[in-house]
């Protein structure tokens, strides 16, 4: 592009600190480095040096100046519930992390799109919610307690010191001003209260029960922290199966509303994640009936007393109305009634126990019985045995001398008190409604989802604010004297037992009943209770009153991106929809669903090299990469290589302090956005690395050439040759690729959320500026395209974009750039109102149609000037035949598309059969030539 001396090639070749001389960057010293510009041109002499031009030192320079002078003007979001205005607000959310020490790949990945994203919303003109906290209670913390002696809170803390000064060193615009940590009082106060108010709705108990045991970190888990081959999700330890007393939240009262809430239509780009919770759900097809049990007391053979240590059975019902001819209940051999407490008698093959299950509706005594042979539902915990509709159920109750009451007659309901007459479907709604009104269940639920077990028998989580006394039983700590705080511990004896119970001075209390001595629960919470809620706290997270306001959760719900790794789709996002329902159905939220947008980030994974004959793994400095394949290098044994997720225990983890010392914050962050869609498994390569750094520096030159050419003049007098009709073709293709660009990357960020995509376009537009003639840097159309360049990359890369930004600036022209304005301040580009954008419509059994219509256009269409526009379309009119439209529904995204849908009445059925039979023989025929141009493509590689 430019003549460049061969006098200064061999200048610069001999005196290389010459060219170092300039690495100064322009916003230090108001001049662009000079060699960048001529180090582009055609002279061979110094080809081999113009990967010196943008080095890494200038790239750290570069974001060492813009993180000083933004760290002045921290981009901390100001939103509050006065504050929302313009194009409204954007609540942005990536999964807080666990405070380990150091951040892994997984979280560059996650807090970099999740900052790519905030930052493109800004520029959006959005007001951004963006905050960031740190899920700090767990069992990494007491662990280190245990074997280092290191206090969990002191651990903890600095942890969070450590992780947070990397964040920032990241670049990631944060909300600081919002952040906290759910180990700390004032935040774990909240999670009690909601505790209380679920314990007060009936929905938070206390129950005996076969629970996931890890025999490592000894402490409970839930069945979702159980993996496929029955390991811990944390210890990796084959789990174990023991009795204990645990405490339980509710959740199977929201089966039905979370398994119908993933059909809801403002969840958007979930993709499989309905599909694997419902899964975990399953089908409502089934109620919970609860009914208490009851003991023969042996000096009284006719007296039944209540089973204090387990007090309740939790019946699935499919057929509710039928309560009344329920015979027997079965249980599996290793049941927890099954047990020494439970003296059972010998009839046939079943064994009946001692203890019966009392009807809350009759309170007629149930005998249960213990059997291998019973006909269970797979997933259900009880077999309910109705004789009147199962004749292996009969033949159990004959066999066990059993009552066999029939209540069924037909599709009417008999032998059952005030119910007898009423149709199936009557009575079935009349026993619900009896047993809700008396809280023994009603409700619907699958007989796959178990309520969630929340003990932990540790001590660094929240404390589960109940005071056992021996007379009143388990009673809640009173509201205003939340929260029960951690009392300090200096000693941790070992795993098994919590070690509050060594707190006696804290273990030991009054009742707040009676005033009985009575001792606080020592059992804390899953810390899966203190993530459930935590995105409702980053509204309002100084509030001292409530855990957040009605005005603050009405005006920032629901988070409109969520952002995280898939593998939480159902241990956390089940979690956090069940907390949002039961606050919905309290009226202290507005939304049913806390999340509108998920995006689901793939793992990053890296290579592992694992010797084949002992299983070790090797770092790759213990592995010789000199023959193929590589081999251990001290035995030369054979590898196995596989692609697996970074972890220090297979030697595989790459350090982002490596990457930021030797690159720089934002060729980092373009390293972890670039190549890879979000859902998809980043596999972490160098080969990667050489396109990106590439384009980073094709758009350096890019804007130093600009600026020399503008500086110089030399677009002036430069492509005499250049006649007039290809300057025009070159305006035209300027206009078409910004617009272009424009559209897509602006489409990719802001629907499918995917800023590799968004990179890909972007770099076609750098094409097109590094193609133009140099007399076009002088025009309007080229100042313009490049404009729309940097600030695209401002969400992305934005230190760099702002040193392009400054330097552009400085010789910009064109009164459509704002230069009195930083590049953050900028706002995002839109497309010209001349330009076409897609009018999408769907005809049934098609693709999804379009037309082009221009913006202008576009955006002030009524729903008769759509449909008039699409039924020029000759698909259209063909599907119109014995058709009539009787609804016309159309949707505009401003500077993007719009979306037309149609409601159609049928006039003439012989002529929409003809349609159909047309359409049916173009499908074939289509189908035959796909098949027909895939068997040629196949021929011709043979």
């Amino acid at each position: 592009m430019y003549t460049f001396s061969l006098t200064r090639c061999l200048q610069l070749r001999r005196h290389p600190n010459l060219l170092n001389q300039h690495r100064k960057i322009f916003s230090r010293t108001g001049v662009w480095p000079v060699f960048g510009s001529e180090l582009d041109s055609h002279c061979p002499q110094v080809e081999l040096m113009q990967d010196d031009v943008l080095t890494n030192n200038v790239r750290k320079e570069v974001d060492a100046y813009w993180k000083e002078k933004y760290s002045s003007v921290a981009k901390d979001s100001t939103s509050s519930v006065d504050n929302v205005h313009g194009q409204g607000k954007k609540y942005v959310l990536a999964m807080f992390p666990y405070p380990s020490g150091k951040l892994h790949m997984g979280h560059v990945r996650v807090y970099t799109t999740s900052d790519a994203l905030a930052r493109f919303y800004r520029h959006r003109g959005h007001q951004v919610v963006h905050p960031m906290g740190w899920d700090a209670f767990g069992l990494p913390a007491e662990n280190a307690a245990l074997e280092h002696g290191v206090q969990p809170q002191l651990w903890t803390y600095t942890n969070i010191t450590q992780m947070k000064a990397q964040l920032l060193e990241l670049g990631c615009s944060l909300d600081w001003h919002r952040e906290f940590a759910t180990c700390h009082p004032e935040y774990y106060r909240w999670t009690q209260y909601i505790f209380l108010k679920l314990f007060h709705a009936g929905l938070a108990y206390q129950d005996q029960a076969l629970v996931n045991w890890d025999p490592v970190d000894q402490t409970v888990l839930a069945d979702e922290q159980v993996d496929e081959a029955g390991r811990s999700w944390r210890s990796g330890a084959a789990v174990e199966t023991r009795f204990l007393t645990q405490w339980f939240l509710k959740i199977t009262r929201f089966s039905k509303s979370l398994y119908e809430g993933l059909s809801n239509p403002s969840l958007e780009n979930w993709r499989d994640i309905p599909k694997i919770q419902r899964h975990w759900i399953g089908e409502c097809n089934g109620y919970r009936v609860e009914m208490l049990l009851r003991r023969r007391d042996n000096r009284d053979t006719k007296q039944l007393l209540q089973l204090v240590t387990q007090p309740l059975v939790r019946l699935w019902m499919p057929q509710l109305e039928l309560i009344h001819g329920i015979s027997f209940i079965g249980v599996r051999p290793g049941h927890k009634l099954d047990s020494n407490e439970s003296k059972a008698q010998l009839r046939g093959h079943y064994r009946v126990l001692d203890v019966m299950a009392e009807c809350p509706l009759s309170h007629r005594y149930i005998p249960i019985i213990v059997s291998d042979k019973l006909p269970c539902h797979d997933e259900a915990e009880y077999h309910v045995g109705i004789p009147c509709i199962s004749e292996h159920d009969k033949n159990i109750a004959r066999t066990c001398e059993f009552d066999t009451p029939n209540v069924l007659n037909g599709d009417t309901i008999i032998n059952s008190g005030d119910l007898d007459g009423l149709s199936i479907e009557e009575a079935r709604l009349e026993v619900q409604k009896r047993l809700q009104a008396s809280d023994a269940g009603g409700y619907q639920t699958s007989a796959r989802l178990r309520d969630w077990a929340i003990s932990r028998q540790r001590y660094w989580g929240t404390p589960i604010p109940i005071i056992h006394c021996s007379q009143c039983g388990a009673v809640p700590v009173p509201a205003e004297e939340l929260p029960v705080t951690l009392p300090d511990i200096t000693t941790f004896k070992g795993k098994g037992a919590s070690p509050l119970k060594q707190a006696t001075d804290w273990l030991n209390c009054k009742c707040p009943r009676c005033g009985s001595a009575a001792e606080r629960e020592t059992d804390t919470m899953d810390t899966f209770v203190d993530s459930s809620w935590y995105f409702l706290r980053f509204l309002d997270p100084n509030n001292s009153s409530l855990p957040f306001t009605p005005e603050a959760q009405a005006a920032l719900m629901p988070v409109n991106v969520y952002i995280g790794g898939k593998e939480h789709a159902v241990l956390h996002l089940l979690y956090a929809r069940f907390m949002q329902h039961f606050l919905a159905s309290e009226g202290l939220v507005d939304t049913h669903e806390p999340f509108t947008r998920l995006v689901m980030l793939g793992q990053v994974k890296s290579d592992s090299y694992r010797v084949k004959t002992t299983g070790a793994y090797l770092a790759p400095h213990q592995v010789n990469f000199s023959v193929s394949p590589p081999v251990a290098r001290d035995s030369g044994e054979a590898l196995e290589i596989i692609s697996e997720k970074m972890s220090k225990s297979k030697k595989n983890g790459v350090d982002p302090q490596e990457l930021l010392e030797e690159y720089g914050t934002d060729t980092t962050r373009l390293l972890m956005l670039a190549d890879v869609a979000p859902a998809s498994e980043r596999i972490w390569s160098s080969d990667t690395f050489p396109g990106n750094l590439k384009w980073q520096h094709r758009l350096w030159l890019t804007v130093g050439e600009f600026i020399h050419a503008r500086q110089s003049q030399q677009g002036c007098s430069g492509d005499s040759s250049l006649s007039s009709e290809e300057e025009k073709s070159h305006r035209q293709q300027l206009y078409e690729v910004r617009n272009w660009c424009i559209f897509n990357v602006t489409r990719k960020l802001n629907h499918s959320h995917s800023p590799s995509a968004a990179i890909k376009f972007m770099q076609t537009l750098t094409a097109t500026l590094r193609n133009m003639p140099v007399k076009m840097i002088m025009t309007k159309e080229y100042e313009e395209a490049l404009q729309t360049q940097i600030i695209m990359l401002s969400p992305l890369i934005p230190y760099f974009a702002s040193e392009l930004w400054s330097g552009f600036c400085s010789v910009a022209t064109s009164t459509s750039t704002k230069k009195d304005r930083g590049l953050l301040e900028q706002a995002w580009p839109e497309v010209d109102e001349h330009y076409s954008l897609p009018l999408f419509y769907k005809i049934p059994d098609k693709d999804v149609q379009l037309v082009k219509v221009p913006r202008k256009v576009l955006e002030r269409l009524t729903n008769e000037e759509a449909f008039e526009l699409i039924s020029k379309e000759e698909e259209f009119q063909q599907y119109l035949v014995g058709r009539t439209v009787t609804d016309t529904q159309l949707t505009i995204i401003k500077g993007l598309n719009g979306y037309v849908r149609f409601s159609f009445k049928i006039h003439d059925k012989v002529a929409v059969q003809e349609q159909r039979k047309k359409l049916r023989a173009e499908k074939k025929k289509e189908k035959k030539l796909k098949q027909m141009k895939r068997a040629e493509r196949k021929k011709e590689t043979m």
